[in-house]
């Protein structure tokens, strides 16, 4: 390899150099990684439903996908603790602090991991039937479900890996094994379906397989990371008390926040089935009709919000080296400069599922639980509707994302998480227990509108926050920091 490819990898010192042309460049393998994923489950159901068992394997693994984004998103979410902690020792240059961090974060992954898998497995039955699995598919749910649990404790220490890269500042590999595992995903998905004729069973074996890759690259990266600030030692996998804290300080709250949008947002979906005998564009609209194209745009929503996000991951790695590294003004301009780069990210995003927006709802669009093909016609107007509402604000999601990483790059986790659960959870089942009922509001565009509601709402607390935090500045830290040496002196 070349000194200039060994240089592109490299670890990046985010808190010197042009910080405004750096984050863009650090944020988009972001973005590309988290498109690719959505990509690859997309390959997952087109696999399944067209060499596998077809419209009811394909409805198993995809009635579950909200299920499993609550769990990912969870651990995502967690993860983030590991990024700002090892972020505030690489800017800190306390390498010792940094080995801690690291080691007890892989200690806390492997943790996590065993749980999940153990609890997953055997309250797979219980989950589903909270779901209100139909039938006919609970079998292949059931299948698809039990594997996927087991598994989860290598996507857990990919993504804490991933996090940890990314706090050092180096968001290229990442997306290097995340392309190489999702390329095995591809030809797993094919030998074991197409081949082995295991359906939906091939489907999850083939994740796994991709996941245990991810997991064990990613580590490698961390163990022989000789040239960078400093690699994973067995040794630091003992666990502290303090280290742990740190990580799951910033961890927990994040986690709970993941959950906070991930489970409103499932009583949506399903309160669609509430709708009945409306009409669009002076079309009758069947239930099925409206589900298969809202999904279709939901779908369209996590790929404009992939692009969204990757800004906001960025600012929080430049936000916690910073912080570390005491560079007051650094911070306040990586707020600002990622807000800017997230807008600019965000109106390409929109523009292209706007312009886009038919033949895109086309690709995603998905059968009935019975097989049927659903009215092209009717769903892609479906789509439309929620398209109009949704993604078209998406910029009013970002600048609530950028904020919520901000404030955890400083170590200040907890006040988002009660945000979102007093500004997205709180108020969105409240309208679906109170105001949506009511005739007159009993309509998807209220539903839809739940989400920029919601985003502004958060916007607007927000507001406050960074503005009383942009004045203080580190003020109280530094005088906790001068409090020692005074006393000294």
């Amino acid at each position: 390899m070349s000194e200039t490819k060994k240089k592109s990898f490299a670890e990046r010192d985010l808190t010197s150099g042009k910080l405004f042309w750096k984050i863009p460049l650090f944020a988009i393998p972001m973005a590309c990684s988290t498109v690719l994923q959505l990509l690859f489950s997309t390959v997952d159901l087109f696999t399944v439903a067209n060499y596998g068992g077809g419209s009811n394997s394909r409805s198993a693994i995809g009635s579950n996908t909200a299920l499993i984004n609550l769990v990912v998103t969870l651990f995502v979410s967690m993860a983030l603790g590991s990024n700002v902690a090892i972020g505030n020792e690489r800017g800190a240059k306390n390498k010792e602090r940094a080995a801690k961090v690291m080691g007890n974060s892989y200690f806390l992954a492997i943790c996590a991991g065993i749980i999940v898998a153990i609890f997953g497995y055997f309250r797979t039955p219980v989950l589903l039937r909270w779901r209100n699995t139909p039938k006919d598919i609970l079998e292949n749910s059931t299948t698809y479900l039990h594997i996927y649990f087991l598994g989860r404790p290598f996507l857990i220490l990919y993504d804490f890996g991933a996090q940890l890269r990314m706090g050092l500042g180096d968001s290229k590999r990442p997306l290097l094994i995340l392309g190489a595992s999702g390329v095995i995903n591809v030809i797993a998905d094919f030998l074991f379906v197409i081949y082995g004729h295991r359906d939906v069973a091939g489907v999850a074996y083939a994740t796994v397989i991709s996941e245990a890759f991810s997991a064990l690259f990613v580590t490698l990266f961390l163990v022989f990371n000789h040239k960078g600030f400093v690699r994973l030692n067995i040794h630091e996998l003992i666990p502290q008390k303090d280290v742990l804290l740190e990580i799951l300080k910033i961890g927990i709250p994040s986690g709970l926040q993941g959950l906070g949008f991930g489970i409103p947002n499932v009583l949506i979906q399903s309160s669609l089935y509430s709708i009945h005998g409306l009409t669009l564009a002076g079309q009758l609209i069947s239930d099925d009709e409206i589900v298969a194209g809202s999904a279709a745009a939901n779908t369209i929503e996590n790929y404009v919000f992939a692009i969204t996000d990757s800004c906001a991951a960025a600012c929080i790695s430049f936000v916690g080296q910073n912080f570390g590294a005491k560079k007051e003004e650094n911070v306040k301009k990586v707020f600002w400069y990622s807000q800017i780069w997230m807008a600019i990210f965000t109106s390409i995003a929109v523009c292209i599922a706007r312009g886009c927006s038919e033949p895109l709802l086309k690709i995603f669009l998905t059968k009935t639980q019975d097989g049927e093909v659903v009215n092209q016609e009717h769903a892609i107007l479906a789509g439309q509707e929620r398209r109009k509402i949704v993604i078209t604000r998406e910029v009013l999601n970002g600048i609530r994302d950028v904020d919520s990483n901000y404030l955890r790059g400083r170590k200040h986790s907890l006040a988002p998480a009660l945000i979102i659960l007093f500004g997205a959870t709180g108020s969105r089942i409240l309208f679906l227990y109170t105001i949506f009922p009511i005739e007159t509001f009993h309509t998807r565009i209220w539903l839809y509108a739940t989400f920029p509601i919601s985003w502004v709402l958060i916007d607007l607390i927000y507001i406050p926050i960074i503005l009383h935090l942009q004045k203080k500045s580190f003020a109280k830290f530094h005088e906790k920091e001068a409090m020692p040496s005074a006393q000294s002196n």
